[in-house]
């Protein structure tokens, strides 16, 4: 039977004591951490490690880049799963987490919790921590709102942003100019308090249900 690898990345001692107490609970399946470290350390682990099935991320500073940190990770280790614990308590950090490839949010660490994520998390699921439920479910119901108050011709470059369309295919669809075509977006960014077309596609699969 193949373990399960983990890597913990944290900064924070009684974090990193509680993921390792966490794991204890695992006792029917096979454990490895295959490495701890700090966020700053990272880099220097990569070479002598063998690649974490999931990652435990505790995010414990606002001067750290959680967002950077989750890519820099995923550039490594494109098949990993993220858990993150983290204090954050607006909705826009906590999406960019998501945005950024986060499979797990917690708000703190929980031993049987902890143990329910990380099941979930290889059985191909996710998981949000309640603690931040009603943040995306406002952040859901406001964002509906917004998109509901787009105009006709905004809708039209939504779903041609969807379709994978550049600005040039876009422009020859509707039969308007590439200038139109970036006029319109920024005003959909303005709109939905969005930066670009990746965070657009983003939004766009959070309200697809």
């Amino acid at each position: 039977m193949n373990g399960i690898k983990i890597g913990i990345m944290c900064n924070r001692e009684f974090i990193r004591r509680a993921f390792i107490a966490s794991l204890v609970v695992f006792q029917e399946k096979i454990i490895e951490i295959v490495f701890e470290t700090t966020i700053e350390s990272f880099q220097n682990v990569i070479p002598r490690t063998s690649r974490p099935d999931i990652l435990l991320l505790d995010i414990d500073s606002p001067d750290i880049s959680g967002t950077k940190v989750i890519e820099n990770v995923l550039s490594c280790y494109p098949d990993c799963s993220i858990i993150l614990v983290s204090d954050i308590d607006d909705k826009d950090t906590l999406l960019k987490y998501i945005h950024a490839g986060a499979r797990g949010c917690l708000k703190k660490v929980n031993q049987d919790k902890l143990a329910t994520v990380i099941s979930a998390v290889m059985d191909g699921g996710c998981y949000i921590s309640p603690a931040y439920t009603k943040l995306l479910f406002d952040h859901v119901l406001c964002t509906r709102k917004r998109l509901s108050e787009l105009s006709y011709r905004e809708q039209q470059m939504v779903d041609a942003v969807i379709d994978g369309l550049s600005y040039k295919l876009i422009a020859y669809r509707h039969n308007i100019s590439i200038d139109t075509v970036r006029f319109y977006l920024k005003k959909i960014y303005r709109k939905l308090n969005i930066n670009s077309k990746g965070e657009l596609l983003a939004l766009m699969r959070l309200n697809s249900n």
